[in-house]
């Protein structure tokens, strides 16, 4: 799906007819409307990026999550390190824990399991070792532990649920009527998605993709991402002064995609091109091949999914091919 103008997409999936209002897991592509509820209530005063997370929690609840090398760096984690994965704090998703053993290889083979912030808390204390001081100096590290907290501060500095927030803050206001924070037992749990792919094999994990919250719960459709990817940069959910503070210090997180505060940057870089100078694309992508890219220097928004976890490389490329065609 590109834009300005959208062109819709059809065919079929396991006998599911699909176009541009077929509903999907966007999976990490949900932290980009985190990253925009948590701008909004920047603005609102609600939130102050340099508040330190412990703040936001039970006194003492959080004790040990950052502990390297004797000492613990909890309570000098601020919202910002969250947001810009400059926490440090260990991957509960994707990290190797301390038997070996790997949260995400469980899920990839269908296992569905419920847990909570609770959980992952605990895991990321117990299991698994921070990899830097926070703030540490052009250092950055993608955990989905971040996005847990920051949906747990969003409920805690907001009074609803991380659901009620997307639904309030982004969805009604745009006018978005086929996106939501899935939730296994919940009122749209019933309404028909496509199925996450992996490899050949189709995954059904309604349990875990509800236990993702902030870190990858929502589910939207093509249509209404190019709703929302061109209303994040075009200051219909918060001043368009807010993205100098999004879309800025970036830092690598695995190449070649490098992260800012809360967004991600995808530029390729010379020396695969020949030389040749590549668009700055940059908004969020998952790891089920959800998407919402902009080069919004030119007006140019992209939204869709390719619904494959096996090769984390095809949004990407499918996303070269547009913008380039629409240079």
């Amino acid at each position: 799906m590109t834009g300005e103008q959208s062109s819709g997409f059809s065919g079929g999936f396991d006998g599911q007819e699909i176009g541009p209002d077929t509903p999907y897991f966007l999976a990490s592509a949900t932290k980009l409307f985190v990253t925009a509820i948590i701008i909004q209530l920047v603005e609102d005063k609600s939130i102050n990026l340099e508040t330190p997370i412990v703040e936001f929690f039970a006194p003492n609840y959080l004790d040990g999550l950052h502990k390297l090398d004797g000492k613990d760096y909890t309570a000098s984690i601020t919202v910002k390190n969250l947001l810009a994965h400059t926490s440090g704090i260990a991957d509960y998703f994707e990290q190797k824990q301390a038997d070996g053993s790997v949260f995400a290889r469980e899920i990839l083979q269908g296992n569905d399991i419920s847990y909570n912030i609770d959980d992952v808390v605990e895991m990321s204390k117990s299991a698994m070792t921070p990899k830097f001081a926070p703030g540490t100096a052009r250092k950055a590290f993608y955990s989905d532990t971040n996005f847990q907290l920051l949906g747990a501060i969003i409920e805690k500095s907001s009074g609803v649920s991380f659901a009620e927030a997307v639904k309030t803050k982004i969805a009604a206001p745009l006018g978005l009527k086929n996106t939501w924070r899935f939730e296994a037992d919940g009122p749209r749990a019933e309404q028909k998605t496509i199925p996450l792919r992996n490899g050949k094999n189709q995954l059904h994990i309604p349990h875990v993709m509800t236990s993702t919250g902030a870190d990858g719960a929502i589910v939207s459709t093509a249509a209404d991402g190019l709703a929302f990817i061109t209303a994040f940069f075009e200051g219909k959910l918060f001043s368009p002064s807010l993205l100098k503070t999004i879309c800025s210090d970036w830092r690598r997180i695995f190449f070649p995609l490098q992260y800012g505060t809360g967004i991600m940057l995808f530029q390729l870089p010379p020396i695969l091109t020949m030389f040749k100078k590549q668009p700055q694309i940059i908004g969020h992508s998952g790891i089920s091949g959800a998407f919402f890219y902009a080069q919004p220097e030119n007006g140019i928004y992209v939204s869709g999914t390719v619904n494959q976890l096996a090769s984390r490389s095809l949004p990407y490329n499918f996303l070269l091919r547009a913008i380039t065609a629409m240079n």
